[in-house]
């Protein structure tokens, strides 16, 4: 029965360490998105009702969280896997592309096609090296 508590424990520091990568990941494309939306903005020419970048970055955040977890998730479930890293970094998203579309049809509606295409591939190519990146730390881990 200690094995089977020794596994459990092993499982819960697993999880937690997958969590705490993945708040931290959540976190550093927080900024990268914040920071990427913000520059685009600021090139938009301003109106009379003046452009509230902060307030488009607060409402995408959840559209973009929900895209970073469900790449997450992906990965999870295949961390053990012999794909190597980039690869599955890569497939993880383009298995979240409704996620990926839903952030991209929100910025459409605010920066127009053309940013919003810019924003989004910048933002696909950053978590793709960041989530091989996570990927190669906990298998380097195990």
């Amino acid at each position: 029965m200690a094995g089977g508590a020794e596994l459990l424990n092993e499982r819960s520091r697993r999880n937690a360490s997958l969590e705490a990568n993945h708040s931290k990941a959540r976190w550093l494309g927080g900024i990268v998105a914040g920071t990427m939306i913000a520059s685009l903005l600021v090139q938009l020419p301003a109106s009379a009702d003046e452009f509230d970048a902060l307030a488009v970055y607060s409402e995408a955040r959840p559209l973009n969280d929900r895209w970073q977890a469900c790449a997450a998730s992906y990965v999870r479930r295949r961390l053990r896997s012999q794909v190597s890293s980039a690869i599955l970094a890569r497939n993880a998203l383009r298995s979240c592309r409704s996620e990926e579309n839903k952030l991209r049809r929100f910025f459409v509606g605010e920066v127009g096609r053309r940013s919003a295409d810019k924003v989004v591939a910048v933002l696909r190519q950053r978590y793709q090296t960041d989530l091989a990146a996570a990927v190669d730390e906990l298998r380097a881990r195990d």
